[in-house]
């Protein structure tokens, strides 16, 4: 359950190679439904929050109390939610409950490192960094090629390159044969451009 980590922990493991994706329902599930509170039809990938009870106008006396979600229902629009105390679940609308803050923002880093961006390039695992890297290596090497941009189309194309093609390329999961060849056709490139041969690119540049 996301509300068992902390931000720090959801970050060291998507780093390390965490598979959002896995299980049923997966973490981007929760973060995505988490991340959209209220906006949508309750759905089982909320199951398992702790959420928080307010605005309630029939039980005042349940508003502040903390609560777990054990069922949803898109027909009636409402939430099973378990409070200690109570004999059952009450059912109650997504508009008056509010999901745990920290939940909300491993939630938000977890989306953040569904695609590769230049922003969430440091929630990848190490050999997909070095793949982002290798791939805009690549990028540079074409846009900077004289010969076939020659009206100052290559800083477009760069711009295209990392906002369309990277996210493309660069997965989550380890690719290292992919990788070793994309090197070798860059550094190949690199060397057939005289005096971009000592390119080097800096993450930073992204």
């Amino acid at each position: 359950h996301l509300e068992a980590l902390t931000v720090d922990r959801a970050r060291a493991l998507l780093r390390g190679g965490a598979d959002s994706s896995a299980g049923e329902p997966s973490a981007l599930e929760r973060a995505r439904v988490l991340c959209s509170w209220g906006e949508s039809d309750p759905t089982a990938a909320a199951v398992g929050s702790t959420v928080a009870i307010h605005s309630l106008v029939s039980r005042l006396s349940m508003n502040g109390k903390v609560g777990v979600v054990v069922s949803a229902s898109a027909s009636t629009g409402r939430f099973g939610v378990r409070v200690a105390g109570e004999a059952k679940a009450l059912a109650l609308r997504p508009a008056n409950l509010q999901p745990a803050a920290e939940a909300v923002e491993v939630g938000r880093l977890i989306l953040k490192a569904a695609e590769w961006s230049p922003q969430s390039h440091e929630l990848f695992p190490e050999a997909a960094r070095k793949r982002a890297v290798e791939v805009m290596r690549l990028g540079y090497l074409i846009a900077w090629d004289e010969e076939r941009f020659e009206g100052g189309e290559g800083p477009e194309l760069l711009d295209c390159w990392r906002s369309f093609v990277v996210p493309k390329v660069v997965e989550r999961e380890d690719r290292e044969r992919e990788l070793r060849e994309l090197r070798r056709v860059s550094e190949k490139m690199a060397a057939g451009a005289g005096a971009m041969g000592a390119f080097v690119l800096d993450p930073t540049q992204f």
